[in-house]
């Protein structure tokens, strides 16, 4: 029996952060607390990687590592840093089925695979992706993101993050006409709650929440910088840690201007990296 279309997209697999320098990047968001995995390099576009592992996802910290190579995200790395990224949960054949039935132009699934050094041996992560092309409704990037070897990824040797990060909560979308919301709810299955401006949808255990740009400023304040990319753009992204005064210690001493949100927790924009963060205690 076909899956429910809204069973198809099961949630948010993980977010991808461009950075133009993965050295400088490592040692600020380790400053920051977290445990970035050690680098690992993708077999093809000549691209590379830190991972911030959480509980069931993670960020990826995605940079140039070949000067040489030819690769479509290099003018997102090098002139435009910041949160680029959404890859969905899901199974990518029955993803690219469901998008192609939804009037969308997914490209056929592909293989793909990226090497790791574990307990001394050599491993291959590998992935099976769907990706739509961007558009000016949705200009970041949008992909089904399969996992072939999940225990190459999660996996029980790689240390906590010191600032407790463990969940991602939430995935903040500049929206200020509606559009993406629309066109999410039409590659996920999922309807948006709420008006134009102020909605979220429920992806798995993840919100997707479509601000416009006073409801962003109302929520973060004008410290908030979103003028990185072309509209509706990835803003930020909320994160839930077993300890909210240890994150906001780290935050602190690596520089972020911090503003306290009505939980009790904090936001930080980190703007060497163009990205948003707010944090909560995880209950």
């Amino acid at each position: 029996m076909p899956a429910e279309p809204g069973n198809i997209v099961q949630g948010i697999d993980h977010l991808i952060v461009m950075v133009r320098d993965l050295d400088r990047s490592q040692r600020l968001w380790q400053a920051l607390g977290f445990a970035p995995t050690p680098r690992g390099f993708h077999q093809s576009g000549g691209t590379a990687n830190h991972l911030l592992m959480l509980d069931r996802t993670y960020i990826e910290l995605l940079g140039m590592a070949d000067p040489n190579a030819t690769s479509a995200y290099r003018a997102m790395a090098e002139e435009s840093p910041g949160l680029w990224g959404v890859a969905l949960r899901g199974t990518a054949a029955a993803t690219y089925a469901f998008w192609r039935t939804q009037g969308l132009d997914p490209a056929a699934p592909v293989s793909l695979a990226r090497g790791l050094r574990i307990a001394g041996h050599e491993e291959l992560a590998r992935f099976e992706l769907t990706m739509l092309p961007r558009t000016k409704d949705l200009p970041f990037l949008l992909f089904c993101c399969q996992h072939l070897t999940p225990q190459f990824v999660w996996r029980p040797d790689l240390p906590a993050n010191p600032n407790g990060a463990r969940t991602l909560r939430e995935v903040f979308i500049l929206d200020h006409d509606g559009v993406a919301a629309a066109q999410l709810a039409r590659l996920t299955g999922h309807a948006p709650v709420g008006r134009t401006g102020n909605s979220a949808l429920e992806l798995g255990d993840c919100r997707v929440s479509l601000l416009s740009p006073a409801a962003l400023t109302e929520r973060f304040g004008a410290g908030a910088d979103v003028r990185r990319g072309p509209r509706p753009m990835l803003a930020g992204l909320a994160l839930l840690t077993s300890d909210v005064e240890r994150a906001r210690r780290c935050a602190h001493e690596a520089g972020c201007s911090l503003r306290t949100t009505s939980e009790g927790g904090f936001s930080a924009y980190i703007p060497d990296e163009g990205v948003l963060i707010e944090w909560a205690q995880a209950r």
